[in-house]
């Protein structure tokens, strides 16, 4: 059986939209044992790469 939820917000700033999906992706991790769970949204693997990335890392080309 599966299970969706939608999460729509029509006065969330690009950066709390970001934070949201890094926190959501934290919880998806988590749950890794117990369920698999997905998260589809525009440039979600990018925004999970910058969330992920250290500081020391050296900035890729073309990034600022």
């Amino acid at each position: 059986m599966t299970k969706k939820l939608t999460i729509s917000s029509d006065n969330i700033s690009p950066k709390q939209w970001s934070v949201l999906l890094i926190e959501l992706n934290l919880i998806k991790e988590s749950w890794k044992p117990f369920a698999k769970l997905e998260i589809q949204t525009p440039g979600f693997e990018k925004t999970i790469k910058w969330g992920k990335r250290r500081h020391d890392e050296p900035k890729e080309e073309g990034e600022k």
